[in-house]
């Protein structure tokens, strides 16, 4: 008497019986070519994705460039005003960094700011939590409004 599992016994199966003794050895040789391919898959999925993302990102870049040097002027009509003699310092220095960020964003490109951006990261982890908590901080306050 067959098991059900071998097929046999079983009114209306159309399942091929096995020899007992084959194990998943052909079974084991699909997954594994399965396996492969959906690597190789997930591999160009991540490529396309890779590649969406550094495009929209080239298309942003403008428009990110364009918001900072609007903060510039600001800042540096800010500097002029006789009201600002103490924040003066502060000002012109954060022009120049908001000026050197935007030629960076201009002329580098994304893989160039990528890399740049993880090169901070390891060097400074700390700033870079407390960078983010900040954001998510101001966040939460505008969200919650």
């Amino acid at each position: 008497m067959g098991s059900v599992l071998e097929g046999s016994n079983v009114q209306g199966s159309n399942y091929p019986q096995r020899p007992v003794g084959s194990g998943l050895s052909d079974g084991e040789h699909s997954a594994g070519g399965i396996a492969q391919a959906s690597k190789e898959q997930v591999k160009q999925l991540g490529g396309v994705a890779k590649d969406r993302v550094y495009s929209q990102v080239e298309s942003r870049k403008g428009e990110l460039v364009k918001g900072i040097q609007g903060l510039v002027s600001t800042l540096e009509s800010a500097a002029r005003n006789d009201e600002a003699a103490m924040a003066r310092p502060l000002l012109t220095s954060a022009v120049g960094l908001l000026r050197k960020t935007s030629d960076r964003l201009e002329n580098g490109t994304t893989e160039e700011l990528l890399a740049d951006a993880q090169a901070q990261v390891r060097q400074r982890p700390g700033l870079f939590i407390a960078g983010c908590v900040a954001v998510g901080f101001a966040l939460g306050r505008f969200i919650k409004v």
